[in-house]
């Protein structure tokens, strides 16, 4: 397996969907070899030892770490600054890799034939198009059939036409693969209307989310919110694909309302400036708590601070977030298009562009107390779905690779 995010680096769902999708593998009798680029010094998953590629243990999951400047999501200019700080004075050894993020890719690829010929495999299964070069390389060096594991496309993360060069890999990608595994039915037809896959060669997982019981957090994420200070959340990357923008502008009107109510935005990226001004614009500075990056532990506590999650993406091929918010108990509202309304019912849907339907649902939920807990049982016991689980996600996916395994042996 060729990832690109794993704990602790991580940006968005797809560290979350990768760590939940092994520990199901793993409960489903599959051993996994995990490849990242980057090293990983501990362990998510309980009993499980996660060790550089020197070292070949008798667990199930093996990571091989390949050492990199790199930093998820990040935009060109950031790359070149992490570039210029990690590389090593004159006369080290430490290997940096290329000036931009295509130049990593590459680097990661020209490894991944290496590794396949060394690795005992039956299958290769490749994340997104940063992966899809390595999981290519890894076939032609080992002639075991390659799964495109498919999480967003570039129409998905910028609205629009995208870089042209990672549409080409993304192309390649699918094309050259024996099988692709969407996360919903509304990518995979993306993926078949823009990447011309057939159809039957697509499989649709949903998500599901770890039901394991985690431990307290340890550190407040936000100040001044007493018991019955009304909570609204944002969670996510704070770029375009997400809708923070939509967000701050319902904010805006919902404060006329709800005078006391506070506004958490929680995570990163290249909108939180304007957001902050925006935020200032509409007079609610001080009503809105910008938190950055969150770890796990810090999530759960601004989940249950939460009274409702907002998810307003222009695009969003799953939405692990509303998963997150209703196995805490928050009530969360939905794009209806996202992949995670094909699944979810208990939860208000709405268009992502639409700011006062947004604002009427959050209204409503603030004021009605009924309301909210209703939305919470209903979503907390239809998180208890079999379709919901760890297993059931390993279970599919399992399945799409056995397919495909006695297909290739026939």
């Amino acid at each position: 397996m060729f990832g690109w995010e794993f704990p602790p680096y991580q940006a968005g769902g797809l560290a979350t969907a990768t760590v939940g999708l092994v520990k199901g593998l793993i409960g489903e009798g599959v051993d996994v070899t995990l490849v990242v680029p980057f090293p990983v010094d501990h362990s998510p998953i309980g009993g499980l030892r996660l060790i550089g590629a020197d070292h070949v243990p008798s667990d199930r999951l093996v990571v091989h770490r390949i050492e990199t400047p790199l930093e998820p999501y990040a935009t060109a200019a950031r790359y070149q600054e992490v570039y210029a700080r990690a590389r090593p004075a004159s006369g080290a050894k430490r290997p940096i890799y290329g000036r931009d993020l295509l130049a990593e890719v590459d680097r990661y690829t020209a490894l991944a034939g290496a590794i396949a010929q060394r690795e005992p495999h039956d299958l290769i299964d490749a994340h997104d198009w940063i992966t899809f070069g390595a999981g290519i390389a890894a076939r032609e060096a080992s002639g075991r059939p390659l799964i495109a594991h498919l999480h967003a496309t570039e129409y998905d993360r910028t609205g629009g036409p995208g870089n042209a060069a990672i549409l080409e890999r993304e192309r390649q990608g699918l094309r050259a693969a024996d099988r692709v595994i969407c996360n919903s039915h509304r990518l995979a037809t993306q993926c078949a209307e823009r990447f011309a896959v057939s159809p039957e060669s697509i499989d649709v997982v949903h998500w599901g989310i770890d039901r394991e019981p985690s431990p307290e957090p340890e550190a407040e994420v936000a100040s001044g919110l007493g018991p019955d200070t009304p909570v609204v959340l944002f969670l996510g990357r704070v770029t375009s694909q997400k809708g923070p923008d939509y967000f701050i502008e319902m904010a805006g009107r919902v404060a006329r309302y709800q005078p006391r109510a506070r506004f958490v935005v929680a995570g990163n990226g290249d909108m939180l400036p304007g957001l902050m001004e925006r935020a200032a614009e509409l007079g609610i500075a001080d009503r809105v708590i910008f938190t950055g990056g969150l770890g796990p532990r810090e999530v759960q506590r601004v989940f249950r601070l939460a009274d409702v999650c907002v998810m307003p993406s222009r695009n969003e091929p799953f939405g692990l977030v509303a998963l997150e918010s209703l196995l805490q108990g928050t009530p969360c509202i939905l794009p209806r298009d996202a992949g995670v309304s094909e699944v979810v019912q208990n939860a208000f849907k709405i268009d992502c562009w639409d700011v006062e339907a947004m604002t009427d649902r959050v209204v409503a939920l603030l004021k009605h107390r009924s309301l909210r807990r209703e939305l919470s049982e209903r979503g907390r016991a239809e998180l208890d779905l079999p379709r919901f689980t760890l297993a059931e996600a390993a279970r599919r996916t399992a399945a799409s690779y056995r397919t495909l395994i006695e297909r290739a042996h026939a």
